[in-house]
């Protein structure tokens, strides 16, 4: 297509009818135009079209189990709620991160109510563990389940590694953590009491639904967390999800606790901060867990 000298510097321009400059050229590019965009209308291939096709597929609802004696068990569909960002645990099925096999990004979104991205299944890691029943228990190894949806076509687990060059959070630079789709040593994960000065009496307890708690990355040792750290995708903005001890930086008076005999160093005294607390939901709980 040439352009008139006029077009060239950025002149006013006319419209095809008063037939100055490339007119002709002009009407033919308004019709191929025309014609591009009714083609992608008919066959749904609009950005806007397939944009609503996508949040339509990740948003359908979904329902969270029921506990009978409010305690967490194996199988229960639960959410995840983070008491830093007040956002639901969810997968983001368009976010896809180069691993051994398939994976995709977690945040947490401000969206409360139960659906295919945010609802996922407590599974037990090891029948011969030492815990009778279904219950789970503090310290206890387990595996968190996200079901098929949209671009996800097989289970996918909770996961996280090592920080590496090329295996960080986007932004925070800590340990990333995602959903793979195959579980291994690096999707374990242990429910721990919050309160670092009661953890060691409450270890095998039973775990409450609904009540604050720690989850703790097995092979790693570091601790699930979610920050006020803004995260924009198809969804809107989010916030990241990450693995970090974010212990107080207040001395607790170890060494010298230590040295009386009244503790071991295996006690972790150092306080959880926000982000490192989780609340496990299900259906007894409600559904508006974002305004929570």
């Amino acid at each position: 297509m040439q352009f008139t000298p006029q077009q060239l510097t950025g002149g006013p321009k006319f419209h095809h009818r008063t037939r100055i400059g490339n007119w002709s050229e002009d009407l033919e590019l308004e019709e191929i135009k025309l014609k591009d965009y009714l083609k992608k209308k008919e066959t749904g291939s609009l950005m806007v079209t397939a944009k609503q096709r996508q949040l339509e597929s990740s948003l359908q609802p979904d329902e969270l189990s029921g506990s009978p004696d409010g305690n967490l068990h194996f199988g229960m569909r639960v959410m995840m709620v983070n008491h830093q960002s007040r956002g639901c645990l969810s997968a983001n099925p368009y976010d896809v991160v180069t691993k051994s096999h398939a994976a995709y990004m977690l945040t947490t979104s401000p969206v409360g109510s139960p659906c295919v991205r945010n609802v996922f299944e407590i599974v037990r890691a090891d029948d011969y563990d030492g815990f009778e029943g279904d219950v789970v228990h503090y310290g206890q190894n387990f595996r968190v389940k996200l079901a098929p949806f949209s671009e996800i076509t097989t289970d996918a687990f909770m996961h996280s590694e090592m920080v590496t060059g090329l295996a960080a959070a986007k932004f925070s630079r800590h340990q990333e953590v995602t959903a793979l789709t195959c579980p291994s040593g690096e999707t374990l994960w242990q429910a721990l009491y919050p309160d670092t000065s009661a953890r060691f009496e409450m270890d095998g307890e039973p775990v409450p639904v609904g009540q604050p708690l720690v989850l703790r990355h097995v092979q790693t040792g570091s601790f699930l967390a979610s920050d006020e750290i803004p995260y924009n995708n198809i969804f809107g903005s989010e916030f990241e999800v990450h693995c970090f001890h974010y212990f107080s930086l207040g001395k607790t008076q170890n060494l010298t606790t230590e040295k009386k005999g009244e503790i071991t160093g295996d006690y972790a005294l150092r306080k959880h901060g926000m982000p490192n607390i989780w609340s496990i939901l299900s259906a007894d709980m409600g559904e508006n867990t974002g305004e929570q």
